[in-house]
């Protein structure tokens, strides 16, 4: 996810020429703001640009580049009207000169941190002379952060890619005795669904990280219910777990983000048999909804209730 910023008000094109030779329903009057991107090229004098959010019942534009900048930075989505504070606490408690009420958009951030109920951002562009400021979490629908590391999880290489195995009677669940939450005594090799491709073991680490409380649990049973949908889009080449559940204490450990999705058992990394993270990427991403990131050597997928994309980096 990256942000386009425009630094005046401008004209959203279908094709990249003047606006002048096209139709009324070739083009679409932007003011001047910043605007959540999942991807921007260069065409001529103009950015081909797809929005993450539709404008006039689009998300695919051409904008004159002298009208705009694309920032490699996160994107803050507010979803209501709310107030930028200078301290983390209820705004009645603030003057006016510590505090800024911000309309519903989109904003460039450079980062964030976490203070109880409220974010610390780091804008792009200052709003009101000040970069840094808290808002309350309720009032934001998703942060998209471009620039962390992946965590620092040991990638085990994954088998050659092999046919689909013929329809054969389900063996016996194997692997050492576990005990999950919501579900009680089974094995690792128990499949998470009946029948499915996924065990309890590869959501576990093998049973080392095993879920909290019934919820986590019933997250990680929907995740492993879209990923064999997952498995199928992809041909069925083999999947190969390389992180899925992580308790708190070692999604710190490992250098995960403070808000990962892994932390409630519906993110997954994985390698794919026989294909790069980018083309696994790239045939993913027109179809899944929620969370879609890719790095050197790793996808990851989550089933968030937004659309979320981004590069890990090398």
């Amino acid at each position: 996810m990256s942000t386009l910023i425009v630094n005046q008000d401008t004209i959203f094109k279908v094709k990249p020429l003047q606006s002048a030779s096209l139709s009324d329903d070739e083009k679409a009057a932007v003011p001047r703001g910043e605007y959540g991107i999942t991807s921007g090229e260069k065409v001529g004098n103009h950015y081909k640009v797809t929005l993450d959010r539709a404008i006039a019942g689009r998300k695919d534009w051409y904008v004159f580049e002298g009208h705009v900048l694309i920032s490699n930075s996160g994107t803050l989505v507010i979803n209501q009207d709310t107030v930028f504070k200078l301290k983390p606490v209820d705004s009645s408690q603030l003057g006016d000169a510590d505090k800024i009420a911000v309309s519903q958009r989109e904003l460039a951030v450079k980062s964030f941190s976490e203070f109880g109920s409220h974010l610390k951002v780091e804008l792009e562009n200052p709003i009101g002379n000040h970069k840094e400021w808290y808002v309350f979490q309720g009032h934001i629908d998703t942060l998209h952060i471009e620039s962390y590391a992946p965590p620092q999880e040991e990638v085990t290489p994954p088998p050659a890619p092999t046919p689909a195995p013929k329809p054969t009677p389900a063996p016996k669940p194997s692997g050492r005795l576990i005990r999950i939450a919501g579900k009680g005594q089974l094995t690792t090799g128990t499949p998470i669904i009946p029948g499915g491709s996924f065990t309890w073991g590869e959501a576990t680490k093998d049973g080392q990280r095993l879920p909290e409380n019934a919820t986590i649990t019933n997250n990680i049973i929907r995740m492993a219910q879209r990923m064999q949908e997952v498995r199928t889009r992809l041909g069925n080449r083999s999947i190969t777990i390389t992180s899925w559940y992580r308790p708190p204490a070692i999604n710190r450990a490992i250098g995960g983000a403070s808000r990962s999705t892994h932390i409630q058992g519906y993110g997954v990394d994985f390698v794919v048999g026989g294909l790069s993270p980018r083309e696994v990427q790239r045939q993913l991403d027109p179809w899944w909804s929620g969370g879609l990131g890719y790095g050197a050597t790793f996808t990851h997928l989550d089933n968030r209730s937004f659309r979320a994309r981004w590069n890990y980096g090398n």
